[in-house]
């Protein structure tokens, strides 16, 4: 055989190499979204102790948490399965953070470690396959964290000075007795996590199990990640099970929607011209960042 004739063969063993490989990666792919879709739909936590010594929200208790983390991990780890000890060790984590926040609901106020504990909690959600209902309907205790205030006028003014804005209410305008629904509002904190829901004509703060505001453990945005981990974690939960066991997502959805009437548009534009007013006389803004 010729020396060309043998590069040739050696190109052509190159390339069915390369292809085999690429079909194998492939499969293996495809194995492994089937396995952690079935791992979404069928997986059952497990209830695992998690011993912190610390004081809550001290140093020390997030430091214990990291070091119960990695030894929960490593106690469940198994090579020849589906590994399950990234979503066991979370889903025990999280467990334990919420008892102690109901245990000292007064101490995460105003507390040092305020953002840290909102930062592991979500890291934490964000490393399950599915959150449990628990965990769902837990995003209510934690959205009263929010610092939001209870008026509308005040609500505006924070508006205004970048600490919160005003976001699509298209999901919070179905029809209730109580008020107008085509006169709500949905802002959303700065950083994303919290969400709160106003009524223009009373100037209310809107907290029925229809329309109001919950807390998100995976803010979204344009970034195809974060527009994922925010349908995962937020809105596929809210489809399974709505703001609170009170009335489900079916029956809120049969509700007649006020989004998109010309009383809403209307509402909605005036409002949003009063916070372009409120913009433009940026006195008080500089007074609060002064205090």
């Amino acid at each position: 055989m010729g020396e060309e004739e043998g590069e040739k063969v050696r190109i052509v063993i190159k390339s069915r190499t390369l292809k085999t490989v690429l079909i194998i990666l492939f499969f293996l792919f495809l194995a492994s979204i089937y396995g952690f879709h079935q791992l979404e739909k069928d997986f059952v936590y497990p209830i695992v102790p998690v011993a912190i010594k610390a004081d809550f929200l001290s140093e020390a208790y997030f430091s214990e948490l990291s070091e119960q983390y990695d030894q929960i991990r490593s106690d469940h780890r198994k090579w020849y399965v589906f590994d399950t000890s990234k979503a066991i060790a979370s889903h025990a984590i999280l467990t334990h953070m919420m008892h102690d926040l109901a245990e000292n609901q007064k101490l995460l106020k105003g507390h040092k470690h305020f953002d840290l504990f909102f930062e592991t909690f979500d890291q934490h959600v964000k490393q399950l396959p599915s959150i449990t209902k628990e965990i769902h309907y837990f995003r209510n205790e934690l959205n009263r964290y929010g610092k939001a205030p209870e008026q509308l006028e005040e609500m505006i003014e924070l508006v205004a000075c970048g600490k919160w804005q005003l976001y699509s209410a298209r999901f919070h305008r179905y029809e209730v007795s109580e008020y107008d629904a085509a006169n709500n509002v949905k802002f959303i904190s700065s950083i994303g996590r919290f969400e709160v829901v106003f009524n223009i004509e009373t100037g209310q703060m809107v907290n029925d199990p229809v329309n109001r505001g919950t807390y998100n453990y995976a803010p979204g945005g344009i970034h195809p990640w974060k527009y994922y981990q925010h349908h995962k974690y937020d809105k596929v939960p809210w489809k399974k099970w709505g703001n609170t066991n009170q009335i489900s997502y079916k029956d809120i959805t049969k509700r007649q929607s006020r989004h998109g009437s010309t009383e809403q548009r209307k509402s909605t534009e005036e409002l949003q011209n009063l916070i372009k007013y409120k913009m433009s006389d940026s006195q008080k803004c500089r007074n609060n960042s002064i205090l």
